[in-house]
Order: C-alpha cells, then structure tokens, then sequence
C-alpha cells in the first residue's frame, strides 16, 4: 500500500487559462476580472493583433480580408501559447484554425463562454463586429454558432453566461480552476483511502470536494478565534453553496487547549448541532485544531468524517495526513488519541501568506526531516534553495509540501499504526515532546523543539558510529540555514529523561531514538545507554 513518488497526480500542470467563444460571451469582461482574482496577467488576442499590425481589427478585414486577418491572429496565438501564468480572452474565431486549439492547449486549460443567440445579438449592437457588419440578424448569428459548435465542444468546461452576474460567472471558473492546477495525491490505508490536494486558491472548493465524499449535509468546523477571522468566511460560503449546514466550534489558540476539556465542549456543540453518523468534522488550523478536530471525528458517535484543511505550513506538510489524532494528558504530549484517517486534506498555499514568520520556520524543520530520513534528493533541494535565500513563497513551496505528502502517504501505507516504519517520523520528536513538556508548551513552536531534537539525534548517531560529522555539519547547517534553533539555553536537563520516558514512544520504560544513518535514511534504536544519552542532551540543552 502507498504511494511512489511517480503516482502523485497532477490534475494540470499548465499554467494559462483561456477563454474560447463567441463573440458577444463575454469573453473581455470575464477575462479581466479573472486576470484580477487570480493575480495573473490579462491578454486578449484581438489587442495582440492590433498591437503588432498597428490596425484596428475592423481596419484589417476592410483593407485586408479575414484571410490576412486569421493569418496575423494565428501568429499571435503561438506566440502567446508559450505565456506562462495568463488568462487569455480569444477573439471568436480562434477556434476556426485548429492549429490555434493546439497551441493553446499545450499550456492552457480551455473554457468556453456560451450565451444564448438572443443575447448575444444585443451585446454585438453595442460593438462593431466585422463578422456581421453585413448580417447581424438572429439567423445569421445561430447559424454561425451551429458551425463553431464542434470547435466550442474541445473546452474542458463550459460555462453560459447569459443571466448570471459577472462576479458568479468569474467565481465559477476561478474555483475549477484552482482545482485543475491542484496536485493531488492519494493516501491508501487499511484504515481507508483518501486524496490530498495541493494548490492556490482551493478554500472555495471545499464544499465541491466534500460533497463527492461526505455522505451528509451538516459538519462542525473546529477552528481558532485568528484563523476563524482570517478564512472561516470562506470556507463556510464554500461548504453552504454545496447544500452543508455549518456548525462553528471555536477553540482558544495554544497547544494547552489540545485537551479533553476542550474536546468536551464540542462534544457539546456537536451534540447541539444534531451530527449523525454521516456528518462530517472539518478541521480549519494548524497541528493543534487538527490533532483535536480529528479525536472528535474519531470518538463522536464511534467514528464520523473528517475533513483537514491546514492552515500552517507543519500541518500541510506532516500533522493533517495520516490518521494521527489526539489530545495531551498533562503528563505528556497527544497520550490520549486514536488512528482515524481522514476523507479529505485540503492544503491551500495561499493561507500562508498571513503565516508567522516563526510559524513558517517551525513547519520547515519538518520538511528538513522528510529528507533527512527518507529522500536525500529533498535534502539536497533544500540545502540549494534554503542557503540562497531562507524565505520562499507559498507557489515555491507547492511542490516540496507535495513530496513531503508523498513520503508520508508512501510511509503511512506501509504502516498506518505505527509498528514499523512509521516510527522513522519522530525523528528529532523524542526530546523535541520533551522540550515541549518541561516548559508547559509556553516556549517552543513545535518545528522548532523538534530541530533541537533532530541536532541531539544527529550528535548520538555521530557517537554510535551510524552517522559521519560531515553529514552532522549538514544538518546543522540546514537548520540554522532555515532559520531554527540547534540548541536552547536556560532549560534545566534534568527532568527531560522522565519526560522521555513517558512518552507515547517508549516501549517497556526504555526511550526509542530515531538517528539518521546517511542523508535520506535512519533507523529506530529501541534503547541507549544513559551514559552516552545524557551528554548529548547537555549539549543542546543548557
């Protein structure tokens, strides 16, 4: 079970969405606003051609002919064809020469604006159109639409744009095609099969995606005060318009709320909601929401759906995919949980962007060890694009928060509770809990306790003989280089080792480490000697 890297679905990788139809659709007006919604560049054919020929495209066909015309328009097309990130609105006739559908579909995805006969002879009065400069009756207007009809059928979505408002129109297109750029990739588990999809803009396709597989109509969003303010809006005009009615559960931000008190109050709210077994809970957050989103889903009436949409870059990349769910005893970190696999992770970069710096830096330790235990070609990417420049956009990351869900799914399938290979995902976590722990989760950021604790593992894998210094050098480096801390000074050691011993992890009172062996491999160690542990931790803990 899993996924290899070469499974990972990409619905589509081109970049450019072009508008086909005829004239009078309104091809212009939808282009523009799109060309806004989604910050990509506008270019409409027609100015193209007028911008090379130095003629207005009515000036062309009356010296000319519509012959030279298509000439200068099929030009044109091929060079646009090779645009990156466009909306590109066509004249009307585009779609005559084949050859233009070619080239515009090798990096663009078509959609093709249909309006009844009757409409569009009123919105062409308004504009000369050299087409019907000598027929602009009714008939004439069908029966050209009748012989472009088998040219209009090659768009991948059709959308008519008779009655609706300019804003439905562009919202309808904006949100298929944010899926159609997604990646996505599949999780499958004995405990079920799920996709995770990656991309810009995806928010407002959560209730298009939830209702292929949710079976019921009401869901408890669990978020935060912050996120909730930020992107509940969204989400719950999303999952309205797709027929759910929306229950909010608001839960104070911090790792101490990840507890049974706080489950109990949306046990409540769920309760009060009247969820059934075919409800669905949707977990808008970060590792904290979806740790305590999902125990609910799993516990509430033995099990309901569950729904993730991280909002940090820790949680996209780790915590949202593979059926961790939990909360803290306030002797240790998520001892009270289950295994519940979700049937949906929703991973829209552009939540990023209002991300805390230090939020950011905390989700990049895990990507660090995804590459550290599993792909040393992740590694090295990271080693490259980190030293250049420590901050990348939330485009950049598209593809790393895809190979990191890629590696997890791959792990998960192959281990879903954890009795083997899945063990390789805490590295670094052992201390980082620890650290965690002993300073009342009031210190740290989760990424960040686990860097230290990713250090730590690397000095004992150094001592043992299972990893060279060179190789050390590196993670340290990378770390730094993302801007996390290797050591933290003012913590006593002392109480870490119980820390450690309590932790979900050990086996039998004895403390399991992770350590790398080499760059893109490590192995769990189910014990080391006191001796050799407790200076290590000296080291990095001061």
């Amino acid at each position: 079970m899993g996924v290899r890297r070469e499974e990972t679905r990409t619905l589509n990788e081109k970049s450019n969405l072009v508008l086909i139809g005829f004239m009078g659709t309104g091809k212009s007006s939808v282009g523009r606003s799109l060309a806004r919604k989604l910050d990509m560049q506008l270019v409409d054919t027609d100015q193209e051609v007028e911008s090379a020929t130095g003629l207005t495209v009515p000036e062309i066909f009356r010296r000319y002919g519509e012959v030279r015309f298509r000439s200068e328009e099929s030009l044109i097309v091929k060079k646009i064809s090779r645009y990156e990130n466009c909306v590109i609105a066509t004249g009307g006739g585009v779609v005559l020469n084949e050859e233009n559908l070619t080239e515009l579909k090798r990096n663009g995805c078509l959609v093709c604006l249909r309006s009844r006969p009757e409409i569009i002879k009123s919105r062409v009065q308004r504009k000369p159109r050299p087409l019907l400069a000598r027929d602009n009756s009714l008939e004439n207007i069908q029966r050209m639409l009748q012989e472009r009809e088998r040219f209009y059928e090659k768009a991948e979505l059709v959308v008519e744009t008779s009655d609706d408002p300019l804003e439905k129109v562009v919202d309808e297109i904006a949100d298929w095609f944010a899926l159609r750029r997604s990646r996505q990739v599949r999780v499958d588990t004995d405990g079920g099969a799920y996709d995770i999809f990656i991309g810009q803009s995806l928010l407002s396709s959560l209730g298009t995606l939830m209702v292929e597989r949710v079976k019921g109509k009401r869901c408890l969003l669990v978020s935060n005060p912050r996120v909730s303010e930020l992107y509940a809006e969204r989400v719950r005009s999303s999952l309205e318009k797709s027929g759910f009615k929306v229950t909010d559960g608001l839960v104070p931000d911090g790792e101490e709320y990840k507890s049974l008190k706080s489950a109990e109050q949306l046990y409540d709210a769920a309760v009060e909601a009247g969820l059934d077994r075919d409800s669905a809970v949707v977990a808008l957050g970060g590792g904290v929401i979806g740790d305590l989103a999902g125990f609910i889903a799993a516990t509430y009436l033995r099990g309901i759906s569950l729904v993730q949409v991280p909002t940090t870059l820790l949680a996209q990349v780790d915590s949202s995919v593979g059926g961790k769910v939990a909360v803290n005893h306030p002797q240790g970190k998520n001892l009270i949980g289950a295994f519940h696999q979700p049937r949906l992770v929703v991973c829209d970069t552009d939540v990023l962007n209002t991300l805390d710096p230090r939020e950011m830096r905390s989700g990049m330790a895990e990507v660090i060890k995804y590459g550290v235990i599993w792909d040393s070609g992740l590694f090295e990417h990271l080693e490259r694009v980190l030293q250049a420049e420590p901050g990348m956009s939330p485009t950049d990351l598209i593809p790393i928060i895809t190979r990191c869900c890629e590696i997890k799914a791959d792990i998960v399938g192959r281990d879903e509770r954890e009795h083997g290979v899945r063990t390789l995902l805490n590295l670094g976590h052992t201390l980082g809990h620890a650290l965690e722990g002993e300073t009342g989760y009031q210190v740290f950021r989760h990424g960040e306790a686990v860097a230290v604790g990713m250090a730590a593992a690397g000095r004992l894998a150094v001592s043992t003989g299972r990893w060279s210094e060179p190789e050390q050098d590196r993670l340290l480096k990378l770390l730094e280089a993302a801007g996390l801390p290797i050591r933290t000074e003012g913590i006593p050691s002392g109480g870490l080792m119980a820390w450690m011993e309590r932790d979900k992890k050990a086996q039998g009172g004895r403390v399991r480490w992770v350590l790398p062996l080499s760059v893109g491999r490590a192995e769990v160690v189910p014990s080391l000697p006191d001796e050799l542990v407790e200076p290590v931790i000296r080291e990095f803990v001061r």
